[in-house]
């Protein structure tokens, strides 16, 4: 049983304000590039050479973070995503977001990235950033990674788990931290249908209805199947089960200093940290 609906309804009436996406197909792309930088420069940078190297970037998405890594001279790096629109984003990314000189450091490919279609030994280092709580199947990820990693070769993986603050991913709907935690899928569902249904009718005098249609489709898209309900606990279950692997560093952030005691309680581990970090090595 879940808490009351009426409570979702009410902590987050008002919240979601629905603004027509600006007339510029790299947009998302660009906030991934400014994102991309953060997280590198502050887990990353220090610990990881991609200079020189062969990398491959696994769920690249629209391409904005292997752009960003792209302007740190590897050798090459490779974007793999299983969506061809967006893989066809990225490589328009490709030729807005980097300098010319560095464009052809970057690739882009249509793939499964637990059945990558690269040989064994093929890549220095392996960027899985923000995406690993999105594969269906992230045991087989973590053993093609393996495969396709030299010896010696490092992974780097940050992801936020389901149970996280904000790991349901409706955000533009919700102010409310844990919502999936405390109300029900359908109770959830039901208040986006709600608050969509409220913004469509100022939608529908300013001649964007589709453009908030398609927006909520996709939200709900992703909420309903793009996320993998991985917890810290499987994933390093996970780690522990792939013999392939070593652990060179980790690192957690919690949502706000209220909480940071409750890591130690793995009931509530779940809930208070907002970000894993982990670098490993093909042994």
């Amino acid at each position: 049983m879940g808490l009351p609906y009426k409570w979702l309804i009410h902590l987050n009436k008002g919240h979601f304000h629905f603004q027509p996406p600006p007339d510029d197909p790299v947009n998302f792309a660009r906030w991934e590039f400014t994102e991309g930088k953060k997280v590198w420069e502050r887990w990353f940078y220090d610990r990881v050479n991609i200079e020189s190297k062969d990398v491959i970037d696994l769920g690249c998405g629209p391409g904005g973070k292997t752009c960003y890594f792209a302007t740190h001279k590897p050798n090459k790096i490779v974007g793999v995503d299983n969506a061809p629109k967006l893989i066809r984003q990225a490589e328009l990314a490709r030729s807005v977001l980097i300098p010319p000189g560095d464009r052809y450091r970057a690739e882009f490919a249509v793939a499964d990235v637990s059945d990558l279609p690269f040989p064994e030994h093929y890549f220095d280092i392996a960027l899985c950033l923000e995406a690993f709580n999105h594969f269906p199947e992230p045991a087989k990820v973590l053993s093609e990674s393996v495969r396709v990693l030299k010896p010696g070769g490092i992974l780097c993986i940050d992801f936020a788990q389901f149970y996280s603050h904000n790991g349901h991913h409706l955000g533009d709907f919700f102010r409310t931290p844990w919502l999936h935690v405390f109300w029900s899928k359908d109770d959830i569902e039901k208040a986006v249908g709600m608050f969509s249904g409220s913004e469509r009718k100022k939608a529908l005098g300013l001649q964007y209805p589709d453009l908030l249609d398609d927006l909520v489709e996709s939200k709900m898209d992703l909420w309903r199947n793009g996320l993998n309900r991985l917890s810290i606990q499987r994933f390093e279950r996970l780690l522990r089960e792939e013999p392939g692997l070593k652990l060179q560093w980790k690192a957690r952030t919690v949502i706000n200093a209220f909480v940071w005691l409750w890591i130690f309680v793995p009931s509530l581990r779940e809930l208070a940290v907002k970000k894993n970090v982990y670098i490993l090595e093909k042994v």
